[in-house]
């Protein structure tokens, strides 16, 4: 009676569909079995919540301490190895590269940008491994030794040095010691074969030593002897091979997978260098892939200074 009182009121169109409403809302009163269960976790990819693991890693990056816009230019390269990477990282900066070098063994950092003659030590005592060298153009700004006599020395070939006497320069220097030795060795020229071997302690002296006639070679950093050939009061007997002034590597903590993913960010700054204001700045433009046997021989080298040389 009530309903049909109520219904009366209105035109018969929307007697209908009130009545339609009513029915419906009944039925549903009466009856749960026709209410549509609903699973979350059928409507949404629980996948997309989730933040990738290797995101909420974060990595130290560890360079040399420099300017203040030295600074401002290693974090700029800390914040595109970020983006690019797919990781997380934070800038620390070391005091000096025997520091940085303790750091990354240690895992107090987990990459570091590193000079050769640091990167050669890390790799023998820690087992640091490099991932990407910095690539100057035309070995601007590589290393090289050069192996030098007086003018008017007899000798003309570097297996000429058999029987003479070698200076070199610092003991655990990489362009006056290190690289010297390795060539040496790639020459089959051993140790005993020279009449002398001498540690002078800088590449000054060891230049000196050959201007005074108290030594026959040296071998010295190819930069340093470079106004010495010019003047002509040396001239270069043989060339050592070019070594990268640095390299990024990483310790041994961590994985391969983050390795390749940093790898080939730094591969690709050479494309943002510019973008980033980079340019003239302390951080290189371009990085190539690396060999890690490039290293081997240097690093024997370093393991026979500290037990041969160095007494360790």
């Amino acid at each position: 009676m009530f309903l049909s009182k109520h219904l009366s009121s209105f035109k018969r169109p929307m007697q209908y569909f009130y009545l339609l409403v009513l029915i419906a809302l009944v039925t549903a009163c009466d009856s749960q079995e026709g209410i549509q269960q609903v699973s979350y976790n059928d409507r949404i990819d629980l996948s997309v919540t989730d933040q990738p693991v290797k995101q909420e890693e974060i990595f130290k990056f560890a360079m040399i301490k420099g300017s203040a816009e030295d600074s401002k230019a290693q974090q700029i390269f800390i914040n595109y190895l970020s983006r690019s990477s797919g990781y997380s990282f934070k800038l620390v900066n070391a005091t000096n590269n025997s520091h940085l070098v303790e750091q990354l063994g240690n895992d107090d950092v987990q990459f570091a940008l590193l000079s050769t003659v640091s990167l050669v030590p890390a790799i023998t005592e820690y087992g640091v491994k490099p991932i990407a060298k910095v690539a100057p153009p035309l070995h601007k700004a590589d290393v090289q030794a050069f192996f030098i006599v007086s003018p008017n020395s007899p000798l003309t070939k570097l297996v000429d040095i058999k029987g003479q006497s070698l200076a070199l320069g610092d003991k655990v220097s990489l362009s006056s010691a290190l690289i010297p030795l390795v060539t040496l060795a790639n020459e089959n020229i051993s140790l005993a074969e020279l009449g002398q071997l001498s540690y002078t302690g800088s590449n000054k002296q060891c230049i000196n030593s050959v201007l005074n006639n108290t030594a026959d070679i040296c071998a010295v950093s190819a930069a340093f002897a470079k106004p010495y050939i010019e003047s002509e009061q040396v001239r270069i007997l043989a060339a050592s091979s070019y070594y990268p002034t640095s390299s990024v590597a990483s310790n041994l903590y961590v994985d391969d997978e983050a390795q390749e993913s940093v790898r080939q960010a730094l591969f690709q700054l050479t494309l943002a260098y510019s973008r980033l204001s980079l340019t003239h700045s302390v951080i290189p433009d371009k990085f190539s892939p690396i060999d890690t046997l490039e290293y081997t021989p240097l690093s024997d080298a370093f393991i026979r200074l500290k037990q041969n040389v160095l007494g360790q």
